[in-house]
């Protein structure tokens, strides 16, 4: 209905497309329209000024232009005459306006050289509409490419292995490789540099890498360094590489998820990971993992390595007074006979009191275990059992530490002179 009101009698645009009129007038352009999605009527700006000037703001009235209308699409060789899509000047001056409207061109425009350059120079894909053998017309593909890079497609076998032809499709595309033909590319040295910076700027970008370049060692490594995962398309060729493997370990141990198994398991690698990560342990052979020296230079490192050891270190008291140091919570790893060692706990809780948690209930009970535990962390007592929760010398050892501690003692202790004392800091019955 919009498309309509564009064509009015009277215009000179509609005496342009007139067959009775002058057939080489030159098609007018009105001042651009949209819908109004309510009321599916075609304005210009002005018109739409006018009719919401009393109900909207200006402010109000240009954000309903640009984003709730859509622009109305021009009509210029659609509706011509047959004898106007087979003048030359007429079309031409319609193509160099939209160049898709060589589609409604004559089959002779659609062969005319002049009219299939204007029209790809304004939009390069008119060149669908032109005839096949304009794919031979190297200054209309290479005119087309500067649009984009899938014009090579339309492009005769010839064309596409004109050197200056693949230079330009490169430098659009990365994804023009698989369309060039001839030894052009891989013959003359000066389309190596063009190739490799196509590469690297387009496959990041588009996630992918064409299957001819997932064996070159230089664009991967290139590649890899905008995009690290896009090593999951490097050719298993180019893994065997150790030289390869080496330098994109190096780089990021991580990359190390994307070789084949195979690869994965190389010792080598697996150092050069661990010397970044103890994360990497998980690459690691068994025994390795049951390798008390590797798993506790590990563990020094950052406790989190505890969770790749042999369930056998898991019972070794140095190794996981180690990772206690660190955190505490790497205590829920130990065995249940670690936790109920009195000697292992003991030092557990003078390293970190709160370890008294994890203790098993019987040196939860345990007096001595519970004094150490809360001279270091007042807040411990909360894991003692409850009888201790009474014991006045384990609460003042306790409030000491944290006068907050006071919350887990006994209702009987929360109000003892004693108690209350050492929670002010201040010395208890024989102290001096």
């Amino acid at each position: 209905q919009g498309e309509s009101t564009l064509l009015h009698p009277g215009s000179a645009r509609a005496h342009a497309l007139d067959p009775m009129g002058a057939m080489s007038a030159e098609p007018e352009t009105p001042p651009m329209k949209k819908v109004n999605p309510y009321d599916q009527q075609a304005y210009t700006w002005e018109e739409l000024c006018e009719k919401y000037k009393t109900t909207y703001g200006p402010e109000g009235i240009k954000d309903f232009w640009e984003k709730r209308m859509t622009v109305v699409r021009l009509r210029l060789l659609e509706n011509a005459t047959d004898e106007q899509r087979s003048d030359k000047d007429f079309v031409l001056r319609s193509v160099r306006q939209r160049g898709s409207e060589l589609r409604f061109a004559s089959e002779a425009m659609q062969r005319d050289r002049d009219v299939v350059l204007a029209a790809v120079t304004q939009d390069w894909t008119a060149i669908e509409y032109m005839h096949s053998d304009l794919g031979a017309d190297r200054e209309v593909i290479l005119e087309a490419l500067k649009g984009d890079w899938e014009a090579i497609t339309f492009a005769t076998e010839e064309i596409r292995a004109d050197p200056e032809v693949a230079m330009a499709a490169l430098q659009t595309s990365v994804l023009t490789l698989e369309h060039l033909k001839g030894d052009s590319i891989g013959s003359d040295p000066s389309f190596r540099p063009a190739l490799v910076a196509s590469a690297t700027r387009d496959c990041p970008k588009m996630d992918n890498v064409p299957e001819a370049l997932r064996g070159d060692r230089e664009i991967m490594l290139g590649v890899v360094k905008q995009s690290p995962k896009l090593l999951r398309f490097a050719a298993k060729t180019l893994w065997e590489d150790h030289g390869f493997a080496v330098e994109v370990v190096t780089k990021d141990w991580t990359n190390l998820d994307y070789a084949p198994p195979a690869v994965a398991k190389d010792n080598e690698l697996i150092s050069l990971a661990l010397e970044q990560s103890v994360y990497a342990l998980r690459f690691a052979p068994p025994e390795w993992l049951a390798d008390r020296a590797v798993i506790l230079a590990a563990v020094r490192r950052s406790p989190a390595a505890l969770k790749y050891a042999d369930k056998a270190l898991l019972a070794d008291p140095e190794l996981m007074l180690e990772a206690v140091r660190q955190d505490i919570g790497q205590l829920r790893l130990a065995g249940p006979a670690l936790c109920a060692d009195k000697a292992f706990m003991l030092e557990a809780v003078r390293c970190r009191g709160e370890a008294l948690q994890f203790a098993a209930p019987a040196l939860r009970g345990d007096r001595d275990v519970v004094l150490a535990a809360v001279a270091q962390y007042g807040h411990a007592l909360e894991h003692a059992i409850e009888d201790l929760h009474g014991d006045r010398e384990v609460v003042i050892a306790a409030v000491r530490q944290d006068k907050r501690a006071l919350v887990f003692a006994s209702r009987a202790l929360r109000s003892d002179e004693e108690v209350l004392a050492a929670c002010r800091g201040q010395p208890t019955t024989g102290e001096t």
